[in-house]
């Protein structure tokens, strides 16, 4: 790998990661399109590791968050529960079959489609919740439900194309959270599910594999860019949320949706 195609890949993980537009998605396309000369073995694991430094970067942007989550106690836990497990024991069980979805740029296209209609819907629901004053920004008053939601709806974030971020923010808005509280809630289930990917690749002896393939440096420059770009963008999808922009990404994704499908039928 060279440096270019380092900085590049961290560039797009980290910005894509946190901005409602699928990373995963994003480095899928790049990858199909020749952007990097990594094995085709290595690229999930290249990908998870860029993952660790995004999670660095959620520690530290969210740290009151976690900090406020620890002292809420076992009642907000298993919220924070609910809207995560599911997602872990789901991926733990088809991990093969999303390496496969990563393959195939017509279904990422498909994936897009929905995220698109995610982001506008949600968004439209949000703003009409708000005007008749019935949301929730308090996590005192989160209930089983609006975590359940979430939960439910982070599931289909396992396939490139779907956003975490924005899926998650996006069910939080569809449980009536308000944007702020629907970002903090998104934030703190994605957290573990992130971590345990990245250490799980790990203990697998992925990263060992990868060294050898690409050297220290290439992926050191490539964890620290993504490290910065993914903390600036986090700033940045906080007020995007609170400033109801969230169709713009909407057009985006549904512009995306429209070249990968263009691509697999080409068979590019």
């Amino acid at each position: 790998m060279h440096w270019l195609e380092a900085v590049i890949f961290g560039i797009i993980q980290g910005a894509t990661e946190f901005l409602p537009v699928s990373s995963s998605g994003h480095l899928a396309i790049a990858h199909r399109l020749g952007l990097s000369d990594l094995p085709e073995s290595l690229e999930m694991t290249f990908d998870v590791l860029l993952h660790g430094a995004s999670l660095i970067a959620i520690v530290i942007a969210f740290w009151p968050d976690i900090l406020d989550a620890i002292k809420r106690g076992p009642r907000f836990w298993t919220l924070l529960a609910v809207g995560l497990v599911p997602t872990g024991l789901v991926g733990l069980m088809i991990r093969g079959v999303v390496e496969d979805f990563a393959k195939v740029i017509l279904l990422i296209g498909i994936a897009y489609i929905y995220t698109t209609v995610l982001l506008a819907t949600s968004q439209y629901l949000s703003r009409r919740r708000e005007a008749a004053q019935g949301m929730i920004d308090d996590p005192a008053s989160l209930r089983f439900r609006h975590a359940a939601i979430v939960g439910a709806m982070q599931i289909t974030t396992l396939f490139p194309g779907v956003s975490r971020s924005g899926t998650t923010v996006a069910a939080g808005l569809f449980a009536g959270m308000t944007p702020r509280l629907a970002v903090s809630f998104s934030f703190l289930t994605g957290l573990p599910l992130i971590a345990a990917v990245t250490v799980k690749d790990g203990v697998r002896g992925g990263y060992g594999a990868l060294l050898e393939a690409v050297g220290f440096a290439p992926l050191a420059l490539s964890f620290v860019v993504c490290f910065v770009v993914s903390y600036v963008c986090i700033i940045a999808l906080k007020l995007i949320v609170a400033k109801r922009l969230l169709h713009w990404f909407a057009a985006y994704c549904g512009g995306l949706a429209v070249l990968c499908i263009t691509l697999g039928i080409l068979g590019l």
